[in-house]
């Protein structure tokens, strides 16, 4: 049976995933500005859906729609967008990165769970064991 946190345990867990957040838009961000002489306007998202994915496994669904909001925002005025213009199909280029990262933050905070789920059960059997062995 799951135990009712606090709201101050609430809100640093907020805090963490905020900070861990900004961290993965960062690196993903300086990754990708360091590729651009490589790839010019090509793929811009890559390496936020990377963190999407990372952001659902460490700190679970609000961590990883904070990337996916942030990381949208800034590799579209970061790498599609030319002294302020859109370049064309750059909208589309963002929809379809939310598009893509919806389904892999689901996937991966799914697996956070069945992973938390798994752990549990095996420290019950561990824990079984050893009082059996007592």
């Amino acid at each position: 049976m799951a135990t009712r946190k606090r709201p101050g345990q609430i809100a640093v867990q907020a805090l963490i995933s905020i900070v861990v957040a900004a961290l993965l838009v960062g690196l993903a961000t300086l990754a990708r500005a360091a590729l651009g002489p490589k790839l010019g306007g090509l793929s811009p998202f890559m390496l936020y859906v990377a963190a999407v994915l990372v952001a659902g496994l460490v700190r679970g669904p609000f961590c990883g729609a904070l990337v996916m909001l942030a990381g949208g925002i800034l590799g579209f005025m970061l790498f599609l967008t030319a002294n302020g213009v859109a370049a064309p199909g750059s909208v589309v280029a963002l929809m379809i990165f939310w598009g893509v990262s919806a389904p892999v933050l689901v996937t991966a905070n799914e697996l956070r769970v069945q992973l938390g789920r798994a752990m549990a059960r095996l420290s019950a059997a561990l824990d079984r064991k050893g009082h059996i062995a007592s």
